[in-house]
C-alpha cells in the first residue's frame, strides 16, 4: 500500500493490527474481529445494535440520577465548559444513557490516542442518540486516582527539526506514590511549558495551541485537573468527569464496601475467568494477587494497597492492621480516601453512571474479559466494549515522501538505516549489481581451486575454503562503504526519510501512543479536531490511516 498525497478528502485507508511489529493481544484481536473463541467472555458485539442493547440494559437498575448529573454540571461549570454542564444535566432523565472512555491524567493532555478515545466516545453517542431518540450523554473520566507518576509525567513531541523531543515534568518534591489528584504542579512547571512552546514548530495555529496548554497547566493547580480543563477546552459537548470528587466518591462507596466486606469477590471471579481464559488458549490478562482487595485508600498522601489477612485488613506499606468493621467505618467517614483499581473501577463507573457502551484500548478490553461476572455479582448492567480506533495520521509531507519512496506505512517500521541501505542500493543498480558480479566470480573460481587443491591434497581443501570465505568478507566490508557513500550522496533524501519514519513511528512506536496531539494542534489549529473526527470510524476493525 501506497499514499496518494493528493487524497485530502479521501477515507481512511486500513491496516490489519497483526501486521505490526508489537500487535495488541490475540484476545483483544479475535475480539475486534468477532472470532467465537473471544465471544464468552464479553457481552455481544460493539455495532450500533449491540450498543443499543446494552443502552436498555443499562436502564434496569436504579441510580442515583440527580446527585450524579448535578455533580458532573457543577465540574463542568467550574472549568468554564457551559456545553458540557448542560449535557451532564441530561443525565437526570430517566431515558438517558452514557458512553463513556477514559484515561490516566497525563503531562499537556498526553498522547494522540488520548483523543481519537475522546472523539470516538462524542461520535458514538451522537450515533447511538439519534438511534434512539432519546439523551446520549458522551462522558470522560479522568483516572484522577492513579498514583503511577512515571506513566504520566512524559510526553513526546516532534520539534520543527523532525526530531523527537522528550518532555519530562520533574517537580521539586518527588510525588512518587500520590494521586494525580493530589499532585498539585509547582513552578517547574513555567520551563517546562517555555520548552514545550520551543519545540512546537512555528507557525501561526502554534501561539493558540501552546495558550492553551498554558492556561491549563498552572502551579498550583492538580495534574488531574489540568489534564481535565484542556479536554473540556478541546471538545465543548464531552462531559469531562473527575472521580476525586467527593459527591462521587460517595456514590462509589457501596462497590467499595461489598468488595472490602466481601473479601474481594472480584479476585475470585476474576482469577476464575483467567484460569478459563488459559483454558481458552489465552493468557490472564490481569495477574490477581492473592489476599488483596481491589482497592486503595489514600494516607498521608500516599496511595497505599489494602491486603485481607485472616480476617484482618492491611494498608501495605505501613504498620497499620485494622478488623474489617474499622475499614468500613472509615471508608463511611471519609470516602473521599478511597479508590478502587483497576479491576474494579469499571464496575464503580458504570454503578455511577447507565453506561451503555465503553471505548477502551487494547488493554482495557482485554481486561474486560475477567471482570464480566463480577458485574452480575455486584449487580451492575455490563456495558457494551467499543475498541478505540487507532489512527496514524499522515500529513501532505510524510505522504509525498512515502510516495516519492514507493513505501507503505508497514514497511516504514523497519529500522531507518536498513531501509536508508535498501534505497540507496536500488536507486544505484549497477553498483549492486557490480558486487553480485564480484561474489559469484569469488565463489566460482575459489571453488574450482578448492576442488582442484582437493584433488591434489585433501588438507588444503579447509585451507582454500578459509581463503574464500575472506575474500567474500573484504568484498561485502567494500559494499557497506559503498553503500555509505551512497547516503551520504543526497543526505537531503536521508533525512527527510527519517523525518517521516520519526513523526509516523517515533521511536519505532506507533504514532498515536507517543506523540502529544498537541503537535497537530501547533500545526493545524483546531481544524485538525474536525478532519480527525470526520476520518475517524468508530466502528473500524483496524488500524486507520488518516491523511491531513
Amino acid at each position: 500500500m501506497t499514499y496518494n498525497p493528493a487524497a485530502m478528502t479521501a477515507p481512511p485507508q486500513v491496516v490489519d493490527y497483526g501486521a505490526f511489529r508489537e500487535p495488541p493481544s490475540r484476545l483483544f484481536q479475535d475480539y475486534l474481529n468477532g472470532r467465537s473463541a473471544a465471544s464468552s467472555f464479553f457481552e455481544g458485539g460493539w455495532d450500533l445494535e449491540s450498543l443499543n442493547r446494552a443502552a436498555d440494559r443499562s436502564l434496569g437498575v436504579a441510580r442515583p440520577r440527580a446527585a450524579v448529573a448535578e455533580a458532573l454540571a457543577r465540574q463542568q461549570q467550574v472549568r468554564g465548559a457551559g456545553a458540557a454542564g448542560d449535557m451532564a444535566a441530561r443525565l437526570r432523565d430517566p431515558r438517558a444513557v452514557a458512553v463513556v472512555t477514559g484515561q490516566q491524567a497525563v503531562l499537556f493532555g498526553g498522547p494522540a490516542l488520548v483523543l481519537y478515545k475522546a472523539l470516538a466516545t462524542v461520535r458514538l453517542a451522537a450515533a447511538l442518540e439519534k438511534r434512539r431518540g432519546t439523551p446520549v450523554v458522551p462522558v470522560f473520566w479522568v483516572a484522577s486516582d492513579d498514583h503511577d507518576f512515571e506513566e504520566v509525567r512524559a510526553v513526546d513531541v516532534v520539534d520543527a527539526s523532525g526530531a523527537l523531543r522528550a518532555l519530562r515534568y520533574t517537580p521539586g518534591v518527588d510525588p512518587t506514590g500520590r494521586p494525580a489528584w493530589g499532585i498539585a504542579l509547582d513552578a517547574s512547571i513555567r520551563p517546562l511549558l517555555a520548552e514545550l512552546r520551543a519545540a512546537l514548530p512555528d507557525s501561526p495555529p502554534r501561539d493558540e495551541a501552546f495558550e492553551r496548554v498554558e492556561r491549563c497547566y498552572q502551579p498550583g493547580v492538580a495534574l488531574s485537573d489540568a489534564f481535565a480543563r484542556l479536554i473540556s477546552s478541546l471538545l465543548p459537548a464531552l462531559v469531562v468527569l473527575d472521580p476525586a470528587d467527593a459527591t462521587l466518591k460517595s456514590l462509589m462507596a457501596p462497590i467499595l464496601r461489598r468488595e472490602i466486606d466481601g473479601g474481594s469477590p472480584s479476585s475470585r471471579l476474576a482469577a476464575a475467568a483467567g484460569q478459563a481464559l488459559e483454558t481458552a488458549g489465552y493468557h490472564e490478562q490481569v495477574p490477581v494477587r492473592e489476599g488483596f482487595l481491589n482497592a486503595f485508600v489514600v494516607v498521608d498522601g500516599v496511595r497505599r494497597a489494602l491486603a485481607l489477612r485472616d480476617g484482618v485488613v492491611e494498608v501495605r506499606g505501613i504498620e497499620r492492621r485494622l478488623p474489617v468493621a474499622d475499614v468500613l467505618a472509615w471508608l463511611h467517614r471519609e470516602p473521599t480516601a478511597f479508590s478502587p483499581n483497576a479491576l474494579l473501577r469499571p464496575l464503580a463507573q458504570d454503578a455511577l453512571l447507565p453506561t451503555a457502551a465503553y471505548v477502551g484500548g487494547p488493554a482495557e478490553i482485554a481486561y474486560h474479559a475477567q471482570i464480566g461476572d463480577a458485574y452480575g455479582h455486584f449487580g451492575v448492567p455490563r456495558p457494551s466494549l467499543v475498541p478505540r480506533p487507532g489512527a496514524t495520521l499522515v500529513e501532505p509531507a510524510q505522504a509525498r515522501a512515502l510516495e516519492a519512496e514507493g513505501l507503505s506505512l508497514i514497511e516504514l517500521q523497519q529500522d531507518p538505516e536498513a531501509l536508508l541501505a535498501r534505497w540507496a542500493r536500488e536507486s544505484h543498480p549497477e553498483v549492486e549489481q557490480g558486487f553480485e558480479r564480484a561474489r559469484a566470480a569469488i565463489e566460482r573460481e575459489l571453488r574450482a581451486v578448492e576442488d582442484a587443491l582437493g584433488a591434489l591434497d585433501p588438507t588444503l581443501r579447509a585451507a582454500a575454503d578459509a581463503a574464500k570465505g575472506r575474500a567474500l568478507h573484504q568484498v561485502e566490508g567494500l559494499r557497506e562503504k559503498a553503500t555509505r557513500a551512497l547516503k551520504k550522496r543526497d543526505q537531503a533524501r536521508a533525512d527527510r526519510l527519517r523525518r517521516t519514519r520519526e513523526a509516523l513511528f517515533p521511536g519505532g512506536d506507533l504514532q498515536e501512543r507517543r506523540l502529544a496531539f498537541v503537535s497537530w494542534l501547533a500545526r493545524w489549529g483546531d481544524s485538525v479536531l474536525e478532519r480527525v473526527q470526520g476520518g475517524l470510524d468508530p466502528f473500524a476493525r483496524a488500524h486507520q490511516v488518516i491523511p491531513l
